[in-house]
């Protein structure tokens, strides 16, 4: 693989896979499109990937991969989609990630989830205007929830902060997120009330806060009122309406 320096498109998903992915595959200046998931590869995520300029999709989830995530990442500005979820990844974001993630301007499907992943989120991601997906979950990401994610106003199909360590009041920002349809902040540490601008998300359908330190009212949203008990539960002190089906 690592000669097949005209390779376009890749796809091998699903497969039985195994191998140490940062030692099988090189550079490939005209690939665009690379999916891997849910095979057996470990090893690192190469720095090499950084070098495929034209790469708009990248989806190596459901496998074995470890270390941390290259700051050289930041270099493939036509990403669109990066998946790298369900894997072993670990340690915190690299200050240099963290710069370089606000390169993604065309990025629209980030997915991080269930990794080991922790420290705070990088406040650049606001540069990624385009995102309509953010899966954060499951993790161990800490501190506060960073108000510049009220920036991303194009997220439309998910927002899903929830199973790290969070703390501090929800960002009152989160409210503009006028197109958001799914948002889950559940299993964390929030505290304090759910903000009253989230009755502005008017294209919301699901929600979760359940399993958090929150107290107050809930929201006179239409998401509010049709979530079960089970989005709630666990918490300080939450009033109000919510019938779903509990």
């Amino acid at each position: 693989m690592r000669n097949c320096t005209s390779l376009n498109r890749l796809r091998l998903d699903n497969n039985h896979l195994t191998g140490n992915i940062s030692e099988v595959f090189g550079v490939y200046p005209n690939l665009n499109y690379i999916d891997l998931s849910y095979n057996q590869l470990f090893g690192e995520v190469s720095q090499n990937w950084g070098k495929c300029l034209q790469l708009t999709s990248l989806t190596i989830s459901g496998n074995k991969i470890s270390g941390r995530l290259p700051p050289e990442l930041g270099n493939s500005t036509q990403l669109q989609k990066l998946d790298l979820s369900s894997n072993l990844l670990a340690g915190q974001i690299p200050r240099e990630m963290g710069e370089e993630v606000g390169l993604f301007s065309q990025l629209q499907h980030l997915d991080l989830s269930m990794n080991n992943l922790r420290g705070s989120v990088p406040k650049q991601l606001k540069s990624c205007k385009n995102l309509i997906y953010l899966n954060l979950s499951k993790n161990r990401f800490s501190g506060s929830i960073p108000i510049e994610i009220g920036n991303l106003v194009s997220l439309q199909m998910l927002l899903d902060l929830s199973g790290n360590l969070f703390t501090g009041e929800i960002p009152s920002e989160i409210g503009s997120l006028d197109k958001l349809t799914n948002l889950n902040l559940s299993h964390n540490n929030l505290s304090g009330y759910i903000p009253y601008s989230f009755a502005d998300l008017l294209s919301l359908t699901t929600i979760d806060v359940s399993y958090n330190k929150l107290e107050g009212p809930i929201p006179d949203n239409q998401a509010f009122r049709n979530a079960t008990m089970e989005a709630f539960i666990h918490n300080k002190g939450l009033c109000g309406n919510a019938s779903g089906d509990a």
